[in-house]
């Protein structure tokens, strides 16, 4: 038991994001994505990244029209799961009801 615990703990962090990890390779690799000049870069702000797909997910923030309009505040976003997940701050512990009796 005392071994699988250190074996997740993650003491390798990077000091330029958030990225951690117990593998010394899986971490040197990481280390190299902040070396590299990223291929992918918006024209609208400063984001840059070298994965294609990220790349055309951030374009989609810069969207005029926002498909998802939050009805509680002003928040509003292209992603259904980000909206879903926003949705989830106006939920009061009230608006959850027991599926088996009344309790609310």
């Amino acid at each position: 038991p005392i071994l699988l615990m250190h074996k997740n703990s993650k003491d390798l962090k990077c000091a330029q994001c958030d990225y951690a990890t117990n593998l010394n390779s899986k971490f040197k690799t990481h280390l190299l994505t902040h070396k590299r000049s990223k291929e992918f870069k918006c024209d609208q702000c400063d984001y840059a990244t070298n994965n294609k797909s990220h790349f055309k997910i951030h374009l989609l923030t810069h969207k005029i029209v926002k498909d998802f309009k939050c009805s509680y505040c002003d928040y509003t976003t292209n992603h259904k799961s980000n909206f879903q997940r926003h949705l989830l701050i106006h939920k009061t512990t009230k608006d959850i009801k027991c599926a088996q009796c009344d309790y609310a």
